[in-house]
């Protein structure tokens, strides 16, 4: 980081990671999933602390999105069994 021209960039000592995410109810909800959290990892250990993602278009984006939540949904039917409650 360089204060005096205020910005920052990559460092070596730093990872980057983008990860997306689900979980059942927060503390005491209810419903059959609330044990549940699933991940999907979408890039990890990047070295320097930073990376960027390009589409060539919005259609582009929004394809590689739905398929890293159809994904994330397949491991959310396969990694852990739903609570009765």
């Amino acid at each position: 980081m360089d204060r005096r021209k205020e910005y920052g960039g990559p460092d070596e000592k730093m990872d980057a990671f983008l990860t997306l995410a689900w979980h059942g109810a927060h503390d005491k909800g209810i419903g059959r999933l609330r044990g549940r959290y699933d991940i999907l990892e979408i890039a990890r250990d990047v070295r320097g602390g930073q990376f960027e993602l390009f589409f060539c278009s919005t259609e582009c984006l929004r394809k590689f999105l739905n398929n890293a939540v159809d994904e994330l949904e397949k491991a959310m039917g396969t990694t852990r069994k739903p609570n009765r409650r």
